[in-house]
């Protein structure tokens, strides 16, 4: 069988040996962890303070039994609805 020109004027790709191989594939995996490590945890990142607790909401005084903790809301309510007559 004969060759074509183009096949005669490249050689042929040398196979590459598993050490080779191996190295590419393990520094391929390192660079994919260094990435979604770098991209989870930012370095030099903005520092942010925590935000301080809200200060406690003060309890109902004496009497009080509007805008406190533990004081009454006014609720609206549907209207009861009328007996059901029974008819036979």
């Amino acid at each position: 069988m004969s060759q074509d020109p183009i096949d005669r004027l490249i050689p042929a790709f040398p196979r590459m040996p598993w050490r080779r191989r191996l190295l590419t594939v393990a520094l391929a995996m390192a660079t994919a962890v260094v990435i979604v490590v770098t991209l989870l945890h930012p370095p030099g990142g903005v520092q942010r303070k925590r935000p301080p607790p809200p200060p406690d909401v003060a309890r109902c005084a004496e009497g009080q039994s509007t805008n406190c903790v533990g004081g009454t809301a006014t609720v609206i309510v549907a209207p009861p609805a009328a007996q059901a007559s029974v008819m036979r």
